[in-house]
């Protein structure tokens, strides 16, 4: 009979439709391979699909109270990152007790270090369970990023939260058993951050399941480029509203029937904004797959220029070879060759000289995207982190 476990994310990875929900969902469900899971986790307000019954895995949701508001507001006196997720203890706290005192869980995964705060709840009830925090980005680091980009007050706020999210990270690591994150990059900074607990880090790189994008005909490509992503995270509403501005005309010069797809749940308004401009950009909100837009697509772009981590939108466009455009930043963490299986640029000319190429080469694009495709299945693919990660946990 296998243990049972406690999964604590305070994104509920259902429907899998965000980078940071693949990754959740796709560490799940390794995980039901050697533990009864309990996955404790937010409601999800957006209405879905029943679940399938899966036999090693049980869900326990909880109603969110805690906004974005009031977090802000929290994190003042708390001195904690501002994000709503670093607040979730409020409306766990009761369901971590209860579940904990049920199963006297020997391991507890907690999937975002922005719930380090979740950690104490769980040694009050179980002070010698094995706790994994899953850290997805370096926080502290992309809260600085964030707090660049602001102004007056606003700008002061975002110095403080930098100050705390570090402050956050570096009670997660010594209160933490392991630490996993997605990059060399993010885990050499977490080493840095507090050497003496640098034995707890370990590297799971973001991955995939490829029968998930498996598909039985594949439609002819269009004169289509895409940008996935959630349009309300900051490096990917200011990498749309950069591209739009830097980038798109120099394509569209050369290219004049381009349509340029925006595929994303949460649209904020400056993304929102571009399609009201320029009536070649098409942006759908929410949609089912967003697999079903890359696999149209002649190119994706990833034109970041902040960020943490690494980005599930390559993996997938590599899944369904599609050939990428990214800059250095886009593509951080990834094993990557330019002109092999990616074209990586940093200023907008060579940017949209790229993308160009690969809408007027299709042949080209195939290649690259071949290539891609066979460093995924190498890297990225589930069977190739499914050892090191059972060993792990």
């Amino acid at each position: 009979m296998k243990e049972r476990l406690l999964f604590i994310s305070a994104e509920n990875p259902f429907p899998q439709d965000s980078g940071g929900k693949l990754r959740t969902g796709n560490i799940l469900n390794i995980l039901m391979m050697k533990y009864e899971v309990d996955l404790l986790t937010y409601r999800n307000p957006r209405e879905q699909k029943p679940q399938e019954r899966v036999p090693a895995f049980t869900m326990h949701e909880v109603e969110r109270r805690m906004s974005y508001r009031k977090a802000m507001l929290r994190s003042l006196y708390k001195w904690r990152n501002c994000s709503y997720m670093s607040h979730a203890d409020m409306d766990m706290h009761s369901q971590i007790i209860r579940l904990s005192k049920q199963n006297s869980y020997s391991h507890v995964f907690i999937s975002h270090s922005l719930l380090g705060s979740c950690i104490d709840i769980v040694r009050g009830v179980l002070p010698e369970a094995v706790i994994i925090t899953d850290a997805h980005n370096f926080e502290s680091n992309l809260s600085a990023q964030l707090a660049q980009k602001k102004h007056g007050i606003a700008k002061l706020y975002f110095k403080l939260n930098a100050f705390w999210t570090r402050l956050d990270e570096l009670k997660l690591m010594d209160k933490t058993n392991l630490l996993l994150t997605t990059s060399e990059q993010d885990g050499l900074s977490f080493k840095a951050l507090s050497t003496k607990n640098s034995y707890k880090v370990h590297v799971i790189p973001n991955f995939i399941r490829i029968g998930d994008y498996r598909s039985k005909a594949e439609p002819e490509k269009e004169k289509w480029i895409i940008l996935p992503g959630n349009m309300n995270y900051f490096p990917n509403v200011n990498a749309a509203v950069y591209f739009y501005r830097d980038i798109y005309p120099l394509i569209k010069a050369q290219v004049p029937e381009i349509k340029w797809y925006i595929v994303g749940r949460d649209v904020h308004p400056d993304v929102a904004a571009l399609a009201d401009k320029d009536p070649s950009i098409v942006i759908t909100g929410y949609v089912d797959s967003v697999a079903d837009y890359v696999r149209r697509a002649q190119v994706v772009i990833a034109p970041l220029l902040e960020g943490s981590g690494t980005r599930l939108k390559i993996l997938e466009a590599w899944a369904l070879k599609t050939p990428v455009v990214s800059s250095t930043k886009g593509a951080e963490g990834l094993l990557y060759k330019h002109g092999s299986n990616i074209m990586i640029a940093d200023d907008p000319v060579t940017f949209a000289a790229s993308v160009v190429q690969l809408l007027q080469d299709r042949k080209q694009g195939a290649i690259l995207a071949e290539q891609a495709h066979r460093t995924l299945m190498a890297n990225y693919e589930a069977d190739s982190v499914r050892e090191k990660l059972l060993s792990l946990v």
